[in-house]
């Protein structure tokens, strides 16, 4: 069965081991999904450096150059059977022109390539990949260079502490399963569900007052993570439920369950996180494994889903 109809995959860089790419290609094969590769280009650095401005001549040779390599490295795959398209942007501000490019494409997925981004650049600005994450209201997905190339093992990270709209964070949770669990399904790959809940603020004098009400916490947050499984069909042998900070732990399950990709919600920055980043974002700044962004907005418009 088919997940996905048009898959994108964009690329900052001409480069024939692109693991965005060799994803994209991948999940096309298993899908029969259409990919669009679509190249942005900038002006080398070291020209910049060595001449205040670049003349047109300069920027129309580079760019002619660059869709050359491009044009190049997509029709080493033609042959494959795949229905394969590109395209590349040049001109104005390439960030907001390639966000809105893909806004109005409007494909299954965008597939990327990851790039580091460490606290002092968000602090400073907005890396592309979290950029692109916020402005696509859709799904994007980051793969770092040591990537397979169709997952095995699919993490979905949820949040199911206490909320003041608890019926929308439960679409929002079942939102972000029914998304892993296509991939998973399209990739013939293993499901895992995960949550996160900190107790570090819970304390006492008397420390038997303290752990009965750890204990008493830790069963109420359960409760709801228990029931989103159950709803969701995850086995229990995939269900994770785990103490500790998010980002933490979701490194941590990376490395134990030897995930290939963790599933996040997009949650739009609001006051000091909009600067130092939400755990999506740290944890696309620097991705264990790959990481498939959900942005709010695919699911706004649907109506809640019965329980399996």
């Amino acid at each position: 069965m088919s997940q996905y109809r048009q898959l994108l995959v964009l690329l900052t860089e001409v480069d024939p081991h692109s693991a965005a790419l060799r994803r994209g290609l991948a999940l096309a094969h298993a899908s029969g999904a259409r990919v669009h590769v679509l190249g942005v280009f900038e002006p080398s650095e070291a020209h910049l450096l060595r001449e205040e401005r670049l003349n047109e001549a300069d920027i129309k040779r580079q760019y002619d150059h660059y869709r050359e390599q491009l044009r190049t490295l997509v029709e080493r795959h033609r042959g494959s059977g795949l229905a394969l398209t590109v395209d590349s942007l040049a001109d104005g501000d390439i960030r907001s022109e390639a966000i809105a490019y893909i806004s109005e494409l409007q494909p299954d997925m965008v597939i990327k390539d990851s790039e580091a981004a460490s606290a002092m650049t968000r602090l400073f600005g907005t890396p592309l990949d979290c950029a692109l994450m916020r402005g696509f209201l859709g799904l994007t997905q980051f793969v770092p260079m040591a990537a397979v190339s169709l997952p095995r093992r699919v993490l979905v990270a949820v949040d199911t502490s206490f909320s003041e709209t608890p019926a929308a964070q439960e679409q929002f949770n079942r939102g972000l399963i029914r998304v892993a669990q296509a991939l998973a399904l399209q990739c013939d790959a293993q499901l895992h569900l995960l949550s996160a809940y900190n107790m570090a603020g819970v304390f006492a004098a008397d420390m038997n007052v303290t752990q009965a009400w750890v204990e008493e916490m830790r069963e109420a947050l359960q409760e709801p993570f228990n029931a989103l499984a159950e709803a969701e069909g995850v086995a229990p042998d995939r269900r994770h439920f785990m103490e500790g900070g998010p980002v933490q732990v979701i490194r941590e399950q990376v490395a134990t369950l030897e995930v290939d990709v963790v599933v996040m919600g997009v949650v739009q920055p609001k006051g000091l996180d909009k600067l130092l980043g939400d755990t999506t974002e740290r944890i696309v700044g620097h991705p264990p494994c790959s990481v498939l962004a959900v942005h709010p907005h695919v699911f706004e418009t649907q109506e809640p889903w019965p329980c399996n």
